[in-house]
């Protein structure tokens, strides 16, 4: 899954979003969601983040949100967080190509 994010423009705004991503990540990898990479642009446009999750089937989102319990003031607080810093989001589900697979050697 590919989250992209275009986060409100300021530094301290990206420093937030990052603090809030420690417990967002925390709260997605006790659910079995793994983040491979989160990054943010260098050239282009400014502020804009992405985040690749591995996750089982796209069904895995949906059943994790409903197992996390967000009655913890530190999701709470993060959640805040990211609707404080965030302006839009999009969201895909990928599926891997043959060619990116790692080959097995004999």
């Amino acid at each position: 899954m590919l989250a992209q994010l275009q986060l409100k423009y300021g530094f301290a705004n990206l420093a937030r979003y990052e603090a809030a991503m420690v417990t967002v990540r925390e709260l997605f990898e006790s659910q079995g969601i793994t983040l491979i990479a989160g990054t943010v642009t260098q050239v282009g446009p400014l502020y804009e983040a992405f985040n690749l999750w591995e996750i089982e089937d796209q069904g895995h989102l949906e059943r994790a949100l409903r197992a996390m319990t967000f009655g913890d003031p530190r999701a709470l607080e993060a959640m805040g967080e990211l609707d404080a810093t965030v302006e839009h989001e999009q969201t895909r589900f990928l599926g891997s190509l043959a060619f990116a697979e790692s080959p097995t050697t004999a």
